[in-house]
């Protein structure tokens, strides 16, 4: 598996891993490999339609996973001020999930963030996605705080992280 920076031929793929289910638990070794590129950007993430302007131009970073020649994985990272990059779109398509590329991933973010010259990672999940809740706290994210809304079926989960110097 290859940890690298995204180029714009990965995007349609990058959008139709995207559009994978991502609540409850999804691990799903049957899920087709290679995804069929999608038409358009998803609609609700308007950061995936441009990726270079929303993460690159913007001070961040965007790498994507590849194995056997597929793309299996993505992530971003955007500086919000302060010193933070906040970590977005982190997805692992479902057939790899629990294989270490979610961890490979994130250390590839986190390493980044370190040579932007950020000190602290933040992120979000919602609580309807255990194993992503799970998962950064067995990395050592800390939970900062949680957001409700009434028409919301689920609960924003916030987290932190200290970046140490290596």
């Amino acid at each position: 598996m290859t940890v690298r920076r995204f180029r714009a031929p990965d995007a349609p793929v990058l959008w139709a891993l995207n559009n994978l289910p991502n609540v409850g638990a999804t691990a799903d070794p049957d899920a087709p490999l290679p995804l069929p590129p999608a038409q358009d950007p998803p609609a609700a993430f308007p950061d995936l339609a441009d990726i270079p302007a929303g993460y690159l131009r913007a001070g961040g970073d965007f790498l994507v996973a590849e194995r056997d020649g597929h793309l299996v994985g993505m992530g971003g990272i955007r500086p919000t001020g302060a010193g933070t990059a906040e970590v977005r779109r982190l997805r692992v398509h479902p057939a790899v999930r629990r294989q270490g590329i979610g961890r490979s991933l994130l250390a590839a973010l986190e390493q980044r963030a370190r040579d932007l010259g950020l000190h602290r990672m933040a992120l979000d999940t919602a609580d309807n996605q255990p194993e992503a809740v799970a998962f950064y706290r067995a990395l050592g994210y800390d939970e900062s705080g949680r957001e409700s809304h009434p028409d919301w079926s689920w609960t924003l989960v916030y987290f932190t992280k200290p970046l140490n110097p290596e």
